[in-house]
């Protein structure tokens, strides 16, 4: 590494891309990231990746000093395994790795739905390891409950989440009972009817993959939209007003009208300070103590998604963590590029020295 010093750092972008374009196909949406490493001043070198690629992308991924991933845990198909065994590599061998898999597994499953379900953002939650323990435990919580939210650990777009709901209330569930289903990746408001067994059954592949299941109350408010807060380390670097439809209850043949368009904001949009204090003083550097995470060892970017709670004694608006992703955040609100960069930089500057 001698000469380190006088160089530009040299970061990799590496995305899926089965047709192993140069730069990313998918309406460009990485390119002002490009663009801003470029101004900054670093070497940037383009990583479209498939799996069956992986040798070559990995020779390449050695002479870097910073690796900035945007592949999604479920994509085309396929899982991101070859990826994170390749960025376990990259970091092990001094690469700065963004987001390394090691802080994924911390931060980036629902299973920190569980884990810091007793901080400001939390709700009511459970977590089950194994089919067996799903099994045992689920069918008395959702007697309790009635219905349910449930999730694998890991995955996007909707996959793996479903709504789970008693048909009928009673006193006894067993794997008989009469459950209604809503699959998340629906947006049509429709739902499958099934024993409670059969969803069980359906749910035990998810283990495998993703390691967990965890089950939320559902949010009543959940009309009202989702705000995705993005992040660069722990600072709020931006906004987005989302308006997700897949387990909302309507009428397929009167749908509701069409939402307002999201759109990207930046951090001081006024409406959205009170969300911005609590997670900046309180909730990231909780959940950072919490899960034995340095400030910079959160990812350059990365999102938190949260609903809005039944609201305080004061009538003021409570938020509930929905999901955190920090897989393949792009994109991302254009004003927090220049951010996003120089934290790059640093990183991939402090991490290999000469």
């Amino acid at each position: 590494m001698s000469g380190f010093a006088t160089r530009p750092p040299r970061i990799g972008i590496l995305w899926r891309d089965p047709a192993g374009t140069p730069r990313p196909a998918a309406s460009r949406k990485l390119d002002p990231l490009f663009d801003a490493l470029d101004r900054q001043g670093a070497d940037v070198e383009p990583l479209p990746f498939e799996d069956h690629r992986i040798d070559e992308v990995r020779a390449r991924v050695s002479r870097l000093e910073g690796l900035l991933i945007f592949v999604n845990p479920i994509q085309d198909g396929v899982n991101r395994g070859g990826v994170d065994a390749l960025a376990r590599e990259a970091a092990t061998g001094g690469v700065f790795v963004s987001a390394d898999p090691a802080v994924i597994t911390k931060i980036g499953t629902k299973a920190v739905l569980y884990a810091t379900r007793d901080l400001g953002w939390g709700s009511d939650t459970e977590l089950y390891r194994s089919p067996a323990d799903f099994a045992a435990r689920f069918p008395d919580r959702l007697r309790r409950c009635g219905r349910l939210v449930v999730k694998q650990g890991r995955g996007n777009g909707g996959d793996g989440v479903w709504k789970v709901q008693l048909v009928e209330r009673a006193d006894h569930v067993s794997r008989e009972t009469e459950v209604r289903v809503q699959d998340a990746r629906r947006r049509d408001g429709t739902a499958s009817r099934s024993t409670l067994g059969g969803f069980l059954d359906h749910c035990s592949g998810c283990f495998a993959w993703s390691g967990v299941i965890v089950d939320q109350a559902f949010q009543e408010r959940l009309a009202e939209g989702m705000l995705r807060c993005y992040f660069s380390h722990d600072e709020v670097v931006g906004f987005c007003h989302q308006w997700p439809r897949g387990l909302l209850d309507f009428d397929p043949a009167t749908p509701p009208p069409d939402p307002p368009p999201s759109v990207m904001e930046g951090p001081d949009v006024p409406r959205y300070q009170a969300l911005r204090r609590l997670a900046e003083d309180s909730w990231v550097p909780e959940m950072a103590e919490r899960l034995e995470l340095a400030r910079d060892e959160l990812p350059v970017i990365w999102d938190a998604d949260f609903l809005y709670g039944p609201k305080d004694s004061a009538g003021a608006d409570r938020f509930v963590l929905c999901e955190i992703n920090v897989s393949a955040v792009w994109p991302f609100p254009p004003m927090a590029v220049e951010t996003v960069a120089a934290n790059a930089i640093a990183r991939a500057t402090q991490r290999r020295t000469p």
